[in-house]
């Protein structure tokens, strides 16, 4: 079978039921994949099957099906197509096997295994449940012998054997939204605040693209058309902030020159106003300000004025793959129009304020987090304790994962700030929640004095009102004026917006201006290069401040946590004995997050204290053979007394609901800036079952076997997995791509490539013990033979372009050789 048009290098070969080590049926690199032998599939496969298993061999396969008793299975088959189709009645459901027949199977032929849709009901349905797949059978197997008892098979497939029901584990349901803060409270003590606040910028920058930030190019300020005014003049600015890409604004001066011969300045993001920052209540902020004595700077939000033609829109799969946004990309323009503000001769770089209001206000407190030259800051109506940020320009994937706004915003600390809020938006409650918040911050590094907050009874605004206060409070702190009321805002004449967008005939738009399809190519093309300059093959001296910086980024991606003995929640389920060995499920899971991750454990009668955690796309199924008999790799571990673990992984084989097979959280808007993704979320099942092994009284040492997705998964995992011995991980002919295309979500992780990917994961891995079976063609493995040649571990790393068999890797898993 060959992927479809579009489909991914990560195209899975349906050999999925093999265990790691077995006979493997083939690299899927080629366009006949052999049979899936040890085909048991549960509800998460069926995409999969529905596109297709490919049969190296001709023959007949038994289909069978465990599902609840009062759920009646039949197939039918049209062409390549077999259809499943359940019929559901009253009575008993607890499951059992159903034989619906045998398949016919030409040799290296294809057949397709989808579910059927149920009639559609007479009644309404919301749209949730009617975009929801139809339900499947817990488990499907395709068994080339008709004789096989699969019963056997659940002692490792399942833990309940009385129910279908999934376990219950709360992430299923569970999906944060922009509509919900994270109740954030200061620390306990200004040292954990030191240590919080360096982790939520590291988190910020990495989220926002900012980690490698893009070169700083020159920015080739054009400013002309001076308009003069009384008591301050403006002039129209573009710079180019991106080779290609420019960014528009107006610099408001105060006509009086500033005695000390430097003013101090102030940059104005404007927010979703439908003009942008020609609207009247932006104008009149700049204009106050530079009357005050501030040169002022008022720029444009991407795709809005000036930069109408690139739109308002700068997201698609392959810029979050490559860490990329519009939020980023905003950012960017504000450091860089920092940049250029801090130059101006007439400007003092060491009094720089910054103020915005809704989006703007979100561009305020951002800009101010990250970066400590401004002074004073006064992000209005957007820091709350629950909305967060509606536009696509106010989101980025993994940029809220634990933390929000309010957190954000006492990043400011211990620099000047005032919150200004309104009773008529999500900023109402700003006094009684977001401001102690953040008090407690300023608190702790003494300097409360240094904040206020107000809060005006009045929609969403930047009225003049709003602005008063601003102007009191920053006058103080950026210009010294102590008498408040001489701040307060006059009659003032904004301009029309011909007079100050910086675009006409005279000054025409560059004519090489990128698109966002073009400036999306740059970008991806830069921040390749930047990758791999950091290279242990291309620079082997800085290699190790390349490590920590490529980990950082991996670390914040991934954002798996390694949790402790105590914070393990562990439940035994059932036991069986077999001859040498006993199974026993059991859910484990970290106790402050509702996880129940199904976990096998199959444990020798003579055991050496060491085991293997085998992941694996089938979850603990692959562990099995449809006959219900041990795996070759798990049979070759237990016969050297290791003790073998296989998990099902969220969204996977008992973490799944087979009556609503929805393999992933619930969707909710901007989810990735809230939320894990299913790759996260199965990397972090990863490291949990790894720390709940390695807990266990009578287990010394820990090791890892991963294939296919999980492979993968395990590779990106690796730097940051504790107390592991060996790691043996069979890519499946995986391979670092350019992120375009389709991605199975098992491996659809934001920012995968802007940390390097597998190339950079499998060098930080260095200098612990690495298998990499069956890398795809294009694998960089100069990454890690360069990393281990430094580490001076180069015989601890092996790659190995075939499978080899269950007994070597078990050796190797086992004794090191």
């Amino acid at each position: 079978m060959k992927p479809r048009p579009g489909d991914s290098v990560f195209y899975l070969c349906l050999a999925a039921g093999l265990a790691l080590g077995g006979p493997v049926a083939s690299t899927c690199r080629g366009d006949q994949p052999d049979e899936p032998s040890s085909a048991i599939f549960t509800p998460s496969d069926f995409p999969r099957l529905a596109r297709g298993v490919a049969f190296g061999s001709a023959g007949e396969r038994t289909v069978r099906v465990w599902s609840p008793s009062n759920q009646s299975w039949t197939l039918s088959r049209e062409g390549d197509v077999v259809t499943l189709r359940a019929a559901s009645s009253p009575g008993d459901s607890t499951p059992l096997w159903q034989d619906l027949g045998k398949l016919a199977v030409a040799a290296h032929g294809t057949l397709k295994i989808q579910i059927a849709e149920p009639p559609k009901a007479d009644k309404k349905t919301d749209k949730a449940e009617a975009a929801a797949p139809p339900s499947a059978p817990a488990l499907l197997v395709l068994d080339p012998d008709p004789k096989h008892d699969p019963r056997r098979l659940l002692d490792f497939a399942r833990g309940r054997v009385d129910s279908t029901e999934p376990a219950a584990d709360r992430r299923r349901e569970q999906a944060r939204s922009n509509q919900q803060g994270n109740d954030f409270h200061a620390p306990a003590t200004a040292a954990a605040w030191r240590d919080r606040s360096a982790h939520v910028r590291d988190q910020m920058r990495v989220s926002l693209g900012l980690w490698p930030a893009p070169p700083k190019t020159p920015l080739n300020p054009q400013v002309y058309d001076v308009l003069e005014r009384d008591g301050y003049t403006i002039e129209k600015v573009v710079l180019e902030t991106l080779p290609g890409f420019t960014l528009s604004g107006n610099l408001y001066r105060p006509s009086k020159k500033p005695v000390s011969g430097k003013a101090p300045a102030i940059l104005c993001p404007h927010g979703h106003w439908e003009v942008g920052r020609v609207q009247e209540d932006v104008q009149a902020r700049c204009i106050r300000w530079a009357k005050l004595g501030a040169v002022v700077f008022m720029y444009d939000m991407v795709g809005y004025n000036d930069s109408k033609p690139f739109t308002h829109a700068f997201l698609n799969d392959r810029l979050r793959r490559w860490g990329l946004s519009l939020f980023g990309l905003q950012t960017w323009n504000s450091i860089r129009a920092l940049d250029w503000l801090s130059t101006l001769p007439d400007v003092d770089p060491a009094r720089i304020g910054c103020t915005g209001e809704s989006g703007g206000g979100t561009q305020t407190f951002i800009l101010t987090a990250l970066d400590d030259r401004i002074k004073v800051s006064a992000p209005v109506v957007m820091v709350s304790d629950w909305f967060q940020g509606g536009c696509v320009c106010e989101n980025a994937a993994g940029l809220r994962h634990h933390t929000d706004n309010i957190e954000f915003a006492a990043l400011c600390a211990p620099r000047p700030m005032i919150l200004v809020g309104a009773s008529g938006d999500w900023t109402a409650k700003t006094m009684r929640l977001a401001f102690p918040a953040i008090r407690g911050v300023y608190s702790l590094v003494g300097s409360v004095d240094r904040l206020e907050a107000q809060v005006f009874d009045f929609p969403h605004n930047y009225n003049q009102t709003s602005r008063n206060a601003v102007y009191a409070f920053m006058g103080r702190w950026l210009l010294g004026i102590e008498d408040s009321a001489s701040t307060r805002e006059g009659d003032q004449t904004p301009e029309k917006p011909e007079a100050i967008l910086t675009f006409d005939a005279k000054h025409p738009a560059p004519a090489d201006r990128k698109t966002p399809e073009q400036l999306e190519a740059a970008l991806i093309k830069t921040l390749g290069d930047q990758l791999e300059a950091l290279s242990p093959a291309h620079d082997a001296t800085n290699w190790q401040a390349a490590k920590r910086f490529l980990k950082t980024g991996l670390k914040v991606r991934v954002g798996l946590e390694t949790p402790t003995p105590e914070a393990l929640a562990h439940r035994e389920v059932r036991r069986v004995d077999r001859e040498g060995f006993r199974i026993v499920h059991s859910q484990v899971g970290r106790r402050a997050n509702g996880e129940a991750i199904p976990v096998v454990r199959l444990i020798p009668t003579h055991s050496n204290g060491r085991l293997t955690v085998v992941a694996d796309d089938q979850g603990k199924s692959a562990l099995a053979t449809p006959a219900g008999e041990v795996s070759d790799l798990a049979k070759a571990l237990l016969a050297r007394g290791q003790s073998v673990v296989g998990f099902d992984p969220l969204f996977v084989g008992e973490s799944i609901d087979p009556a609503r097979p929805i393999a992933h959280r619930p969707e909710v808007a901007h989810f990735h800036t809230y939320n894990s993704s299913v790759a996260a979320d199965q990397m972090q099942d990863l490291a949990t079952v790894v720390s709940w092994a390695g807990s266990q009284p009578d287990v010394r040492e820990v090791s890892l076997a991963a294939r296919g997705l999980a492979g993968f998964q395990a590779l990106i995992a690796r730097p940051l997995l504790g107390g592991l011995a060996r790691t043996v991980v069979d890519l499946n002919g995986a391979e670092d791509t350019d992120g375009a295309g389709d991605l199975p979500a098992e491996i659809d992780l934001p920012g995968l490539f802007q940390f390097g990917g597998l190339r950079a994961a499998a060098a930080l891995s260095a200098p612990a013990p690495l298998w990499i079976v069956r890398p795809g063609p294009k694998f960089a493995k100069a990454w890690p033979d360069a990393a281990y040649d430094l580490a001076d571990a180069k015989a601890q790393l092996r790659i190995a372009a075939d499978a080899p068999p269950a007994d070597r890797i078990a050796r190797w898993i086992d004794e090191g050789n």
